[in-house]
This record gives structure tokens, C-alpha cells and sequence, in this order.
């Protein structure tokens, strides 16, 4: 999630929430750990050296294959995202 518009949601909890409630500050984007790790390959022009710079390990038999995050409560404060995944890794990219 970009942040802005995660700087967006703490203000929104701090002027409307309500004391003592939690807030999830989730997107609507669900990247995989290995997509993320690619296009950050990609947006530093290294996806070539994919093999070297990314290792695959053997899944821990604990882990969940997600953690959805409902952000309901925050939503229906007002907050919205305003910028994807993927668009905010070009703006993040582009200071870089």
C-alpha cells in the first residue's frame, strides 16, 4: 500500500475514530511476497539477475498462504485508497 494513503487512514482514525476501537488499514491489492520481490527487481532494471537475487525456500507448515486484513471499520470512517500496488510502486520508483 502506498503511503499516503496510509498517513490518509491514521488521520482519518485520529479525527473520527472511535477511542479504543481498532482500525485495520488494509488495500484492495494482494501481491505475493515473490511478485513484490520481481517488480522491485524489475523497477531497478536487475530482473536478469532474478536467479541470483531471489531464493526460494520450502514453505513453513505454520504459515498462512494470506493475511487479509478487513478494513471495514476504516472504510465506513470514510477512508479510501486512492492508489494501487502497482502504481505506487512507479511513483516510489521514480524518486529512486
Amino acid at each position: 500500500m502506498y503511503v499516503e494513503d496510509v498517513a490518509r487512514a491514521f488521520d482519518v482514525v485520529l479525527h473520527k475514530g472511535t477511542i479504543g476501537m481498532t482500525y485495520n488499514i488494509g488495500g484492495g491489492d494482494e501481491v505475493s511476497n515473490l511478485a513484490v520481490a520481481r517488480k522491485l527487481l524489475a523497477l531497478f532494471d536487475m530482473s536478469d539477475r532474478e536467479d541470483e537475487m531471489i531464493t526460494l525456500v520450502e514453505d513453513r507448515p505454520f504459515n498462512d498462504l494470506r493475511y487479509p486484513l478487513n478494513s471495514k471499520k476504516l472504510r465506513e470512517l470514510g477512508w479510501e485508497e486512492k492508489m494501487s500496488w502497482e502504481e505506487g510502486l512507479k511513483v516510489t520508483g521514480a524518486c529512486a
